[in-house]
């Protein structure tokens, strides 16, 4: 999955009625009227103090969440710090957020009509979330709520979650009985919900995101086969599932546990397979449906590190050898015969074009 990502940026303006003044509607974070997946980001600390609850509340509780929003306690400074991204089928959120309490009235259920089904994963602090009747505490795991009810999701300290909205009319055809399932605790180490939570946060970054129209609905088909697997998915779902949407959630946990970890020099396929929970050999053919080995991705990226190192003013100190020991090289020679192969110079000639060389982003 590879391609431009555009990034929008909110700006920080209020306009004398409290809305936002650049905060175009082709810009506010819609399922239904966005046809990218591009990245939307949001802080408060880019926004005046004075400005900060207005904003907060009367732009992103009824057009982003869909919910009122209530004032903050008395005293608590209004902190929020979020990234979304939105497709026609899917609506992804997560960031941390300051104590108050969202919710979901009779008039808005009224005026906007909306029936998505709500995945609400909490990642840091307590959160408690009521609606048909029952109340849930919960501080790490998800719960499902349904737009189409009266509920309202409290934090009583500043804390973390992931959102996953999804129409009905997308998750019911997937779930066997959802509505049974809704308002029901679902554990934060159930494993289709880890895999769920890394692959969904990792598409709320800021790196590349595959830009061809197919390759977008292909990563909403992966997202929703792991709600459905994590709630209670049909037969033919869990079939699709397993050939889709938990390939490439693997596939992301896997490079991701590499990425970590490439600095160590006895790395393996057998460490990242244990991460998983799943054979050396599920691994092996992981990265070969991705096009590449285990041992290629990771020689790949050692050296990318690597490359920027030399490249920058605070590693000129380290001698080369130094370099390629922490990025996770035992062999300086080996070292030097993948850097050269890789980028056609040599890690020494890099460092002497200094000023010249630039930095992979």
């Amino acid at each position: 999955m590879r391609g431009a990502d555009t990034v929008a940026t909110l700006s920080c303006a209020v306009s004398s009625r409290g809305r936002p003044r650049h905060i175009k509607e082709e810009t506010s974070i819609r399922m239904t009227d966005r046809n990218d997946f591009s990245l939307v980001r949001f802080s408060t600390d880019d926004l005046a103090e004075k400005d900060r609850t207005a904003i907060w509340r009367e732009h992103f509780g009824p057009s982003v969440f869909k919910v009122e929003i209530e004032p903050p306690p008395p005293n608590t400074p209004v902190k929020v710090d979020m990234a979304a991204r939105s497709l026609p089928g899917l609506q992804l959120l997560s960031g941390l957020y300051t104590p108050g309490r969202m919710i979901r009235t009779r008039r808005l259920i009224a005026e906007d009509g909306n029936d998505d089904f709500i995945l609400r994963i909490n990642t840091s602090g307590a959160a408690t979330v009521a609606a048909a009747g029952r109340k849930i505490d919960y501080a790490c795991g998800a719960v499902l709520t349904n737009a189409a009810e009266v509920s309202a999701f409290d934090r009583p300290s500043f804390g973390g979650s992931t959102v996953v909205r999804i129409p009905r009319s997308i998750l019911s055809a997937l779930v066997i009985d959802i509505d049974d399932i809704a308002m029901r605790p679902i554990p934060g180490e159930t494993n289709t919900l880890k895999l769920l939570l890394g692959y969904a946060n990792a598409l709320l970054t800021d790196a590349p995101l595959a830009s061809p129209p197919e390759l977008r609905h292909l990563i909403v088909s992966q997202i929703t086969d792991l709600v459905a697997l994590t709630l209670r998915a049909t037969r033919d779902a869990a079939h699709i599932a397993e050939g889709r949407g938990v390939p490439a959630a693997r596939l992301h946990a896997a490079k991701a546990y590499v990425m970590e970890n490439s600095g160590r020099q006895n790395l393996s396929v057998a460490d990242v397979a244990k991460q998983l929970g799943v054979s050396n050999r599920h691994v092996q053919r992981l990265f070969e449906s991705d096009g590449t080995t285990f041992s290629t991705f990771l020689l790949d990226y050692r050296v990318a590190c690597a490359y920027r190192m030399l490249c920058r003013p605070q590693y000129r100190h380290w001698d080369i050898g130094k370099i390629a020991g922490h990025v996770g090289f035992s062999d300086l020679s080996y070292f030097g015969r993948c850097f050269r192969k890789i980028y056609g110079s040599t890690p020494r000639d890099i460092r002497r074009a200094d000023g010249n060389s630039k930095p992979l982003s």
